[in-house]
């Protein structure tokens, strides 16, 4: 899909994102179509009502956003996905979108860069697909796309700043939603490496028996039941070192069997998104970094592969960490917080002032939250900076509280510590208790548990069914207004 400031010479269809508001001043629908009722239904979120044209004259697509007093930056995100793809499925490929009829609402919420960005994003988000081991390919989006009210200040920057947030969030959902056979540790590991060859941003990656040498006891232990060996990814980009250094920390698990500890469940093939946390921070960092963003940033990502063997991380087993804590592995399923433990005592290693951890950690947070939000634990004004940061993209979060009382749920006969609780409920507030053990006392810390919104079951606005990239604007957004 390709996107141009100014007028087609000449378009097949002209788009017009509409409140509810709209609809009463709507000249050029009027004219064209006075036979033709304009119905409230139409500026409905998520509907698209297509008027056709006669005798050469363009079709009029109308994208509902919904009443004014109720908008949401992500609802433009959302209107561009459903038009991406009714624009395919129409066949149209030249295309004009004017957002006069949001003024006619007297809407002043975004300027028109802002509008520009939000349109590209979304239309590129809702029309992907992850088709590549398929024989028949979706129909591509051979379609150019032009702006067509007054020139914004800028115009092809902010067309190329929604496609770099886009892109980089494609890339997350590729990773995401690659099958585990295609995607070990090394696999990611050297993806990530040649995506980020000839930027600013080092990659460090750490393996064999430097994973001992720098006590990274938890992954170690985690992937020694593989035949595919765990990874520890580390990314490094400053280009202002005034900036506090922000580690963000993503779980890797490129496939999760339970271990030992194996999962009974009849389909475990979504376990191939236990790496989305880890996908997601690296999404974040290749926003920042197309974005020639000023950051101070570590990105770490442990990588493992869980899997059952004479070799695997037995239930019992007591893990001595680099900061001296012993864990008990009272479960092997609940393996993800005994890699990101790792990683949160490198963090502070390495010099960090903050760390935010991304996790496809717990099933208990999606009875808690559903699909569409993830749970957020830590300090409480950075969850309200990155619970910010994610509202123009839809990405959702609730804060839940670090209950003091519920630690001693994870008392150990023979440890510091057990990986898994012994009390009734609270499994998202116990893994992050767990987790806050690693964390130290100088480090601004917070956990967010994303197993919900990691992935969609249908198609609507931006997101399609698959991986949905959760996390990675949020995190670079929250980057850049640091």
């Amino acid at each position: 899909m390709k996107f141009e400031i100014g007028r087609a010479a000449s378009p097949q269809t002209v788009i017009l994102p509409v409140f509810v508001e709209s609809l009463p001043r709507l000249p050029n629908i009027s004219d064209a179509f006075g036979s033709l009722s304009v119905l409230p239904h139409m500026a409905a979120r998520h509907a698209v009502t297509w008027f056709y044209g006669q005798r050469g004259e363009p079709d009029y697509v109308l994208v509902g956003l919904g009443e004014v007093d109720k908008f949401q930056a992500s609802f433009l995100r959302e209107a561009a996905g459903n038009a991406g793809r009714s624009l395919i499925k129409e066949k149209r490929s030249t295309v004009e979108v004017s957002f006069e009829a949001l003024q006619l609402a007297e809407f002043s919420g975004r300027n028109q860069a802002d509008l520009v960005s939000a349109w590209v994003e979304g239309s590129l988000l809702g029309t992907y697909s992850f088709d590549k081991y398929k024989e028949k390919r979706s129909e591509s989006a051979d379609i150019t796309v032009h702006f067509i009210d007054e020139p914004c200040e800028n115009g092809k920057g902010a067309i190329q700043q929604g496609r770099v947030r886009a892109e980089s969030t494609m890339w997350v959902r590729d990773l995401t939603n690659e099958p585990p056979n295609y995607l070990r540790p090394r696999t990611m590991a050297d993806r990530t490496v040649e995506r980020f060859t000839g930027t600013k941003a080092l990659v460090f990656v750490h393996e064999g028996e430097e994973l001992e040498r720098l006590g990274f006891v938890g992954l170690a232990a985690v992937g020694k039941g593989s035949a595919y060996p765990p990874v520890f990814l580390e990314l490094r980009y400053c280009t202002d070192e005034t900036l506090p250094l922000i580690a963000l920390i993503g779980k890797g698990v490129t496939f999760d069997t339970g271990g030992i500890s194996l999962k009974r469940d009849n389909d475990i093939s979504d376990m191939r998104m236990d790496m989305a946390g880890g996908a997601a921070v690296l999404g974040a960092l290749d926003i920042l970094v197309r974005s020639e963003a000023a950051a101070n940033v570590a990105v770490l990502v442990p990588l493992a592969e869980n899997s059952p063997s004479d070799r695997s991380m037995l239930p019992g087993e007591v893990i001595r960490y680099a900061n001296g804590l012993t864990v008990q592995v009272g479960n092997t399923d609940s393996e993800g917080r005994l890699i990101l433990a790792d990683a949160l005592i490198h963090a502070h290693r390495i010099g960090a002032e903050i760390a935010v951890d991304l996790a496809t950690l717990t099933y208990s947070v999606v009875g808690a939250l559903g699909t569409k939000i993830a749970g957020v634990l830590g300090d409480d004004e950075l969850v309200g900076r990155l619970k910010k940061a994610g509202e123009p993209y839809g990405e959702k979060m609730w804060q839940m509280p670090l209950v003091d009382e519920y630690e001693s749920y994870m008392d150990s006969d023979y440890a510091d510590v057990c990986n898994i609780s012994r009390g009734e409920g609270a499994g998202t507030i116990t893994a992050a208790l767990f987790l806050r053990k690693f964390v130290h006392p100088s480090l601004r810390w917070v956990h967010i548990d994303m197993n919900g919104p990691k992935d969609s079951s249908s198609v609507k606005g931006e997101q399609v069914i698959g991986a949905t990239g959760f996390g990675a604007r949020m995190l670079a957004g929250f980057i850049m207004e640091s």
